[in-house]
């Protein structure tokens, strides 16, 4: 197992994993920004330049997308999603006289309960939900037009665990067109054909055709089965209601927090997994085989503004409700069968990216700048702005100190630095927000953290591991690394600001070849700074002559994306650059 691809680390992480949230100020950092003792250098050489990063790995990412997002900046994403089901108990007796009830679907969003009412109605607050100028605070009413089509499909594409040669199996976010050629259905009589009927069918067209992340809390009510075999709503008494559709004669058996709730084919489940054979349901490695999943597809409505959610599908849940007669028992009973979903339960996953890039974002990424270390080419790495954005988006390399024209592998301002004999008492990098460019959306659509990277050895920074401090929401611990959105009493965001003072420290200072290397650094937006594992391009790229073949996780796990002034700035009190505080040796 390569130690780069470490899924069991991604695992341990999932109780990290929160939903997003925006702040309008940041905590203080431990090391304040007054240093009147200290003297200040801002005249390091810094290149820095955006790649795209491509098709990116992305089976078993611990949250996943799901919906269609477009960015006035970046463009529209469609974010579709497979994963494999899993038996809850292997080798299952059904019973006999099977009655089948409904079979649901249930994802909870990331939310929060705000109120509750003496009838124990809960409103809720949503987040990790972005569209296209809206504010998940600001807008929660306008979720319902936030509209697209949403289709569920059995899988019949096998995701497997490993390669032939032993290694971890890596799928990236350009599999649709093979998941898409192996989708089933229903075939109009409960039974499973290629490329038949999805399996949210419901009359609801807000379940499928009209789909919409609805912010209401979902209420689970009473049903019996009638005289025509049918099962109908009942009141208080468990008496059947005359009009089905008068709400308020119905009995709430269950409240669930908002997230995508749908009704399922019946007779589908019946005939693929309460009379499937028994060799079939044995265990996990045979059903998984034998039903190889759901597909969840997702499909633009022309001139319909979409949105999209990022979901945990491990809090996934597909129940089978059905009553039968159990063995020894004349009388039939209520009971559900549980499928699962999701990494938690041993299921492989994979997110589907279809990316339709704004064409100034495709230019940007076109600038002559693959060779940037070349002096020849006044444009290589001296780019006015730096392109973010996660997903299959684009990640930011930066290089510090400039070239090394004396051929010693040392770069000559480094040489001049070391010279000095500094003491750091301070070193950080502000990462100005262009705003010209991300004013118009609104502060949802920012990401609230980046994250600076080691990009020569693909790890983390010294900074980041000696950063101990922890917060309430774990997506703002390590604070005095930092990376948090600062927004200086303004809604949209000003700059970002990672403090790397340690790794400054020891390439002027240290003596251990080790820790004085000066490395490449890398930039990308973080869906939580709690994830610091790599997963890999499908392409590897060549920068400067070195080939990268993976970068952070936690920016492919990102909707988000901003725009920050790069060291040609024409805005020179933005440009970007590095701060040093030290004292000068006596």
């Amino acid at each position: 197992m390569k130690k780069n691809f470490n899924l069991v680390l991604l695992a341990i992480s999932l109780v990290f994993i929160s939903c997003d949230k925006e702040f309008n100020t940041v905590g203080s950092d431990l090391v304040g920004d007054e240093h009147f003792d200290y003297s200040v250098d801002q005249n390091t050489e810094i290149k820095a330049y955006t790649v795209a990063t491509g098709e990116v790995q992305t089976n078993n990412l611990p949250i996943n997308p799901l919906g269609i997002y477009r960015n006035d900046v970046f463009g529209t994403t469609a974010a579709s999603f497979v994963t494999q089901a899993g038996l809850s108990i292997g080798n299952p007796d059904f019973g006999t006289n099977v009655q089948v009830e409904n079979v649901v679907l249930y994802v909870p969003f990331f939310s929060q309960v705000e109120s509750t009412d003496t009838d124990g109605n809960s409103t809720y607050k949503l987040d990790s939900i972005y569209s296209n100028n809206f504010d998940v605070d600001e807008d929660l009413s306008q979720l319902e037009n936030k509209k697209f089509k949403l289709s569920v499909y059995e899988s019949g594409y096998f995701l497997q665990n490993a390669q032939p040669n032993g290694d971890l199996q890596k799928y990236y976010s350009d599999l649709t067109a093979e998941i898409e050629s192996l989708k089933r259905g229903n075939d109009g009589s409960g039974n499973s054909i290629l490329g038949g009927a999805r399996l949210n069918d419901s009359p609801d067209v807000s379940q499928n055709d009209l789909f919409y992340f609805n912010k209401n809390e979902i209420k689970i009510y009473e049903r019996k089965l009638n005289g025509s075999g049918n099962y109908v709503y009942v009141d208080a008494l468990g008496n059947e209601i005359a009009d089905q559709s008068d709400v308020s004669q119905r009995v709430v058996k269950e409240r669930l927090a908002p997230g995508i709730y749908l009704e399922l084919n019946r007779e589908y489940f019946k005939n693929r997994i309460l009379n499937a054979s028994e060799s079939n349901l044995f265990n996990n490695n045979s059903f998984r085989d034998y039903f190889r999943g759901l597909y969840f597809k997702v499909e633009e409505i022309p001139g319909v503004e979409a949105a999209m959610a990022v979901l945990n599908f491990n809090n996934a849940k597909l129940d089978i409700n059905y009553k039968s007669i159990s063995s020894g028992s004349t009388t039939a009973t209520s009971k559900t069968y549980k499928i699962n979903m999701g990494t938690g339960s041993g299921s492989n996953t994979v997110s589907l990216f279809q990316e339709n890039f704004k064409q100034s974002f495709i230019d940007h990424l076109n600038l002559p700048q693959n060779d940037y270390t070349s002096a020849s080419n006044p444009l290589l790495g001296a780019n006015e702005k730096l392109y973010l954005k996660g997903g299959n988006g684009s990640v930011v390399y930066i290089d510090l100190f400039g070239p090394d024209n004396d051929g010693d592998q040392i770069a000559d301002q480094l040489e001049v630095y070391r010279s000095k004999k500094w003491m750091i008492n301070d070193a950080y990098i502000e990462f100005y927000v262009d705003k010209s460019i991300m004013d118009p959306l609104k502060k949802s659509e920012e990401p609230l953290r980046l994250y600076l990277f080691d990009a020569t050895n693909q790890k983390t920074l010294i900074d980041y591991i000696a950063d101990p401090t922890t917060n309430s929401n774990v997506k703002l611990n390590k604070n005095t690394f930092g990376g948090v959105i600062n927004r200086e009493n303004t809604q949209n965001g000003v700059k970002y600001k990672i403090r790397i003072t340690n790794l400054i420290n020891n390439i002027f200072n240290s003596d251990n070849e080790n820790l004085n290397k000066n490395i490449k650094l890398g930039l990308c937006v973080t869906e939580t700074i709690n994830v610091a594992s790599n997963f890999y391009f499908k392409n590897s790229k060549n920068i400067g002559g070195k080939e990268i073949k993976y970068f952070p996780v936690s920016s492919i796990m990102s909707s988000t994306g901003t725009v920050i002034h790069g060291p040609n700035s024409l805005d020179v009190d933005k440009r970007l650059k590095l701060t040093i505080h030290y004292t000068k040796p006596d």
